[in-house]
């Protein structure tokens, strides 16, 4: 490819997960507001329909990777879910934010809240997976593998930083003092975004036709198994196991870190005055994820991650200093890191997937790359869970100005004790327990691909 196709395919790659991650941070941020103080639904019911979601869809990225490693059409395996899920995402994504009255019957309303939530979650789930599953087949380069997930990184947290920059003056321009109209807007706006970026990733990524070239030259690859074969496979593939469990970890300690930060400045700190500006600091992650085409050129995939998590628990203890610049400067290093760890996570995947192929003789990259899906809707579960579950057990007042003794250390504990501890688990068990050398499937890989060059030639 010429650089200029280079940059194409880079843009148009990360351009997927801006457009996922456009809805993400809206729900993840302020749908439970909208709900509460918009609409007027009862916090109970909402909390318990969130809760009850992530029950129902938690593994239904591994349904939808199944699905993907046995779609053949003629614009690959992945990319068609770029189309087939990203209109109706959209028009989900408007749908959230459009709520009749039904004339006041709140049976209805709440019917109709859960209904267009949970198919948000199963389509959202549908048109995210595709993202990490077409990554392998977009290039067989490992380094270009790498831009490619750091690029997705970029526009990922360009993503979240327009989301929480901007959307609540955008609803207070649009809506004027109906809140509920401006918000009807503005997801309008969104959901065309979403629509209009799929859609261009849609029709400009293209995946490589390596299927043929791998039944050559090794006959007894499988692909095409049955779900259960597909999950017994990844079970055997070491490197994927203990990947899938340190992501789910980092996915955790992250949710629980961005649903704490607000309690943190506010009653730790006493200071809510600079929470915007505190959580506006994660456009710096961009510094992290353009760092990684450059760090996995003079260490493994591996040791970047544990670098990472190592200057990530840095910037943790930093910020619990009690002072004003050690708070910003620790969360700068924190998110920086963060950036480098999630643009790696994924470029590990893509390892993982090949060394399925060149050592286990399996094809299934559509199950093995479900694992942020699964990692991030466990993640959301599990840290909200853990959040919500210390602020009780300490004892927190949301009426209370100033919080006692016990709720300020379940405080100081879910932003940055807990955080550094997982963060800390990961570091351990990536270094005892992950041994993938991707530079010996590197190697396998152009062994094989003379072999096949040989064979054509002769």
């Amino acid at each position: 490819m010429s650089k200029a196709q280079l940059w194409k395919q880079r843009i148009f790659y990360g351009s997927t997960d801006l457009a996922g991650n456009l809805i993400w941070q809206i729900v993840g941020l302020y749908l439970l507001f909208y709900y509460t103080t918009v609409m007027g639904i009862s916090p109970a019911f909402v909390g318990t329909l969130f809760f009850v979601v992530r029950i129902i869809d938690a593994f239904d990225g591994v349904v939808y990777g199944f699905l993907i490693d046995h779609t053949h059409s003629k614009y690959g395996k992945a990319r068609p879910y770029f189309l087939w899920f990203g209109i109706p995402l959209g028009i989900l994504t408007m749908l959230l934010f459009f709520n009749p009255s039904f004339g006041g019957n709140k049976i209805f309303q709440l019917a109709w809240i859960s209904i267009v939530y949970t198919l948000f979650s199963l389509v959202y789930s549908g048109a995210n997976t595709p993202i990490t599953a077409i990554l392998p087949s977009l290039t067989k380069d490992p380094d270009e593998r790498t831009n490619l997930a750091s690029a997705r990184m970029v526009m990922t947290n360009i993503g979240t930083a327009i989301i929480g920059a901007i959307s609540l003056p955008m609803v207070a321009k649009l809506g004027g003092k109906d809140a509920e109209k401006g918000w009807m807007i503005w997801g309008i706006f969104i959901g065309i975004a979403i629509i209009v970026l799929f859609l261009g990733a849609f029709a400009n990524l293209r995946e490589q036709d390596v299927q043929e070239n791998r039944a050559e030259d090794a006959p007894e690859i499988k692909g095409h198994l049955s779900i259960g074969e597909s999950l017994k496979g990844a079970a055997k593939n070491k490197p994927w196991v203990t990947l899938s469990l340190c992501f789910i970890l980092l996915q955790t300690f992250w949710v629980i870190r961005m649903q704490t930060a607000v309690y943190y400045l506010t009653y730790v700190y006493r200071r809510a005055d600079l929470v915007g500006a505190f959580n506006g600091l994660v456009i710096v992650a961009v510094i992290g994820n353009i760092s990684i085409p450059f760090l996995s050129k003079f260490m493994k995939h591996r040791n970047v991650m544990l670098l990472s998590m190592a200057v990530f628990a840095v910037g943790e203890i930093i910020m619990d200093f009690k002072s004003i610049p050690f708070l910003f400067a620790g969360n700068i290093i924190a998110l920086i890191a963060m950036g480098a760890a999630f643009s790696i996570s994924f470029v590990m995947i893509a390892d993982t997937v090949e060394y399925a192929r060149s050592e286990m003789h399996i094809d299934e990259p559509g199950i093995l790359s479900s694992v942020p899906m699964v990692g991030a809707k466990l993640g959301m579960g599990f840290g909200g869970l853990v959040s919500g579950w210390l602020l009780s057990w300490g004892g927190f007042q949301a009426s209370a100005k100033i919080q006692g003794a016990k709720a300020l250390f379940a405080i100081r504990t879910s932003f940055v004790w807990l955080p550094l501890i997982l963060a800390l688990s990961i570091l351990v068990i990536l270094f005892f327990f992950y041994q993938l050398d991707e530079d010996e499937i590197t190697s396998a890989k152009a062994v094989n691909t003379e072999a096949l060059d040989d064979d054509e030639d002769i």
